[in-house]
């Protein structure tokens, strides 16, 4: 019951009444009685003093008859019995004898010194309350006995009681009035405060935007207006660092670095989705747990609790997988307001790539360097015979001659196709596209090749349909590719062998296969095939007049048609070399 402030507040109220009421009621009703009863024995008390003196002077002359009759009169002039006690009678109270009237031997002992006694109680012989007021009657400067005037006193408490009544209803009127008016103001004060509660409660759950409602101005409407004006900041606050949460999720997210954070204890506070690349485990299964048991890379645990002993930032490389992947780690410290760390924040950049790259740098510099340092030691040696005279004759002039032209020509080939794949990665040509019809485009091929394939003996069969789509591209550059693909087939494929030309329309897309029945390829080379100056036999190869750049060109325009390449090999049995473009689009 008095577990809200409402009924607290209510039931405060009706004591608070019901206090002041009842001290209020009995305070006044005592008032008026004391006032009733003290008026009745002042009168008595007069109207006793006179009569005593009426009395003593019939006792001084010894006559007794008119004293009974003024005792009669005046009994029924002061609605009162009054009675004479002698000055035997009183001397005798106390000791078995009690006269007319019960008085105590004190009171007796009073009224012989000549004192008024005044008391209430009740007549036993006639049934009623009664205020008897006994007056001591002087004769002869003595008290010669005592009158008392015993008067009813019903009719007082009657009035006294109708007087406590009317108090009692005056107080029950109240008591209602008041029960409302608290009722009114417990409901005025605690109806805000519940308001607040319950919109703190759903402030609790995420939901700012409730208000109370004031409808006072006092300080419970104030303090209204303040919740109303703190929710409105904590919504406008949450909202704001919702926001900055959501950026850095979204930023922590959507980076390709792993971002793993760690707390004083070296237990993983924070993991984004690219640590799973990174370090091949889930986010949610290293969460709370220590960094040290990241079995795949054991270092870095040392490097996380080096920051956070030290409070500086380090950076360290790892090698994980057996060193197939490569992890470069940004360690810096988590800092509190106070300067001191908390924990350590890195950052886990995924390197094998970049090692990859490098050292296809190196090998491309070091193959270029390889391919230009041959032909031209050939060029240097053949040409310091000539202007030295070593060589005399002019057969063997014209023999060397020669191959100064044919090494000459292959570094001109070379550094036009380093020219031309370079100008093709860098994404600035533009080529015009246009319908190619591919069997016009093989037999060009062919018929260009035609010597080549009779000098290496080998046969070309061609399976081409005769319904076949036009295929969108440049026809120049897809010209080239098809002829690189053609030259390696029968570049590498053994005399007397054929040489298979397909093409096969599927979804709007059209494939162009090359297959021989060469020496093939062994599966640990196919993923390099198209990269530059990568030679599955680098001696053969470079005898047969190729530079390593022709598939690696083929791949590059390939892809920037939009298109893809594609190789299968069987080591043996040849290989099959393939490249896939979409048709023209059909007209609206």
């Amino acid at each position: 019951m008095f577990k809200s402030l409402f009924s607290k507040l209510m039931v405060s109220y009706l004591v608070i009444t019901l206090v002041t009421l009842s001290a209020v009621g009995i305070a006044i009703s005592q008032l008026f009685a004391n006032y009733f009863y003290t008026t009745k024995e002042r009168e008595l008390g007069g109207k006793g003093r006179e009569m005593a003196r009426l009395v003593a002077v019939y006792l001084e002359k010894n006559q007794t008859q008119p004293v009974d009759f003024l005792l009669n009169a005046m009994s029924t002039f002061l609605d009162a019995r009054l009675i004479v006690i002698s000055k035997e009678s009183l001397q005798q109270i106390g000791s078995g004898f009690r006269g007319p009237l019960p008085l105590t031997a004190d009171e007796a002992e009073l009224v012989l010194r000549g004192e008024v006694i005044s008391k209430r109680g009740f007549d036993q012989y006639h049934g009623e309350a009664t205020l008897s007021v006994t007056v001591p009657v002087q004769a002869n400067n003595e008290v010669a006995g005592a009158l008392v005037l015993a008067a009813p006193i019903s009719g007082m408490t009657a009035t006294v009681n109708a007087v406590r009544f009317l108090i009692l209803y005056a107080a029950a009127g109240a008591v209602v009035l008041s029960a409302l008016l608290g009722f009114w103001l417990s409901r005025s004060i605690s109806r805000p405060l519940s308001q607040m509660s319950a919109v703190t409660r759903e402030m609790a759950k995420g939901y700012f935007r409730q208000r109370v409602e004031a409808t006072s101005e006092d300080e419970v409407g104030r303090l209204a207006e303040d919740f109303n004006h703190l929710s409105g900041s904590l919504c406008k606050t949450i909202s704001a660092l919702s926001r900055e949460k959501g950026k850095i999720e979204n930023i922590l997210a959507n980076m390709t670095e792993g971002v793993l954070a760690v707390d004083g204890s070296g237990r993983v506070i924070l993991a984004n989705d690219a640590v799973s690349g990174t370090l091949q485990v889930k986010p949610a299964e290293i969460l709370d747990l220590p960094v040290s048991g990241l079995t795949c890379c054991p270092g870095l645990a040392g490097l996380f609790s080096a920051v956070v002993e030290s409070g500086e930032p380090r950076s360290a490389e790892f090698g994980i997988n057996g060193n197939k992947t490569f992890v470069l780690a940004h360690l810096a410290p988590l800092r509190e307001a106070g300067g001191g760390s908390y924990g350590a924040v890195g950052v886990l950049q995924d390197i094998t790539e970049l090692r990859k790259l490098e050292l296809l740098r190196r090998d491309f510099v070091a193959n270029v360097s390889h391919e230009l340092r041959t032909p031209l030691t050939s060029i240097q040696g053949f040409l310091e015979a000539l202007m030295d005279g070593t060589i005399g004759e002019s057969q063997n002039r014209e023999r060397y001659l020669k191959v100064i032209h044919q090494e000459t020509l292959r570094l001109n080939r070379l550094i036009h196709e380093l020219l031309d794949l370079a100008l093709i990665e860098s994404g600035e040509v533009r080529w015009e596209l246009n319908p190619i019809d591919v069997t016009s485009l093989v037999s060009r091929v062919l018929l260009k090749l035609k010597p080549q394939m009779e000098l290496q003996q080998v046969e070309v069969e061609q399976a081409i349909p005769g319904d076949l789509t036009l295929m969108l591209g440049n026809e120049d550059r897809i010209e080239q590719v098809l002829t690189n693909l053609v030259e390696n087939a029968v570049r590498y494929s053994p005399p007397g062998s054929t040489i298979s030309v397909r093409s096969a329309e599927r979804k709007g897309k059209i494939t162009v296969e090359v297959a021989d029945r060469g020496p093939g390829i062994p599966p640990e080379d196919l993923p390099h095939i198209w990269e530059r100056f990568h030679r599955v036999e680098k001696s053969r190869s470079r005898s047969l007049g190729g530079t390593g750049l022709g598939l690696a060109i083929a791949r590059q325009i390939i892809e920037a048609h939009g298109g893809q390449v594609d190789v299968q090999s069987e080591v043996g049995r040849g290989s099959t070399f393939s490249f896939t473009l979409g048709t023209v689009p059909a007209e609206e």
